[in-house]
């Protein structure tokens, strides 16, 4: 798990799901997460269209996010977050090979532990950061799609540094979405994937199965 001192940080989710998954805190920044740097000849029309894309969810969110919270918003943040984040996509990913080892039934489970875990954090973190201002800076060809870039600062707490975002999308459909997310050059797939690797030869596939269900249930307790 990555430990910043700005809260904006814990927006991307890095720490929401291994310390659901009770794991040691980790830096990860090396190894790639299936989205290298090859121009596959991305259009700038098409890179601009995932742009305006993603900032116009990531706004859409922060308005829900206002609303009072209510069983209402809890769906339309719901289905908001299925629109822009590929949870087939990042779950794959996480799981790198053992991806291959699992039926169809067990990708099923986990890609829904995933969502709900990744969602749920994902919302917890966003109330907390609703005061930073967002600037989209630009974007570049990967290998599976477009880059988004933005920065993030807060607007209270003026002498922090701002925090590089950056959203790895690529066409699902005739649509972008995000199958990973850059904190300050650090990979939010990266840290799953170790984390996931070492959780399954540590405890096995079930292992990690309950240590997601667990925290599920956790969190249902306090709700």
């Amino acid at each position: 798990m990555l430990v910043y001192e700005e809260p904006m940080a814990r927006l991307l989710m890095i720490s929401g799901l291994l310390a659901a998954l009770s794991l040691p805190a980790q830096s990860v920044a090396a190894e790639g997460s299936g989205s290298g740097t090859a121009d596959i000849g991305v259009t700038s029309a098409e890179a601009a269209r995932a742009e305006q894309f993603i900032r116009a969810k990531h706004n859409k969110v922060r308005q829900v996010l206002r609303k009072p919270d209510t069983p209402q918003r809890a769906i339309e943040l719901t289905d908001l977050l299925g629109e822009f984040l590929d949870y087939d996509h990042l779950a794959k990913l996480s799981l790198d090979t053992e991806w291959d080892r699992r039926t169809p039934r067990e990708r099923e489970l986990f890609v829904n532990l995933l969502r709900q875990l990744v969602e749920r954090q994902y919302q917890h973190n966003m109330e907390s950061t609703l005061d930073y201002k967002v600037k989209w800076v630009g974007t570049e060809s990967i290998d599976e799609g477009v880059k988004v870039k933005s920065s993030a600062r807060s607007t209270t707490k003026k002498r922090q540094p701002p925090i590089d975002i950056d959203y790895s999308m690529a066409l699902t459909g005739k649509r972008w979405k995000v199958f990973d997310i850059f904190t300050d050059e650090v990979s939010l797939v990266v840290n799953y994937k170790r984390q996931f690797r070492r959780v399954i030869k540590d405890e096995g596939w079930n292992g990690l199965i309950e240590r997601m269900q667990k925290k599920l249930k956790a969190e249902d307790d306090v709700l």
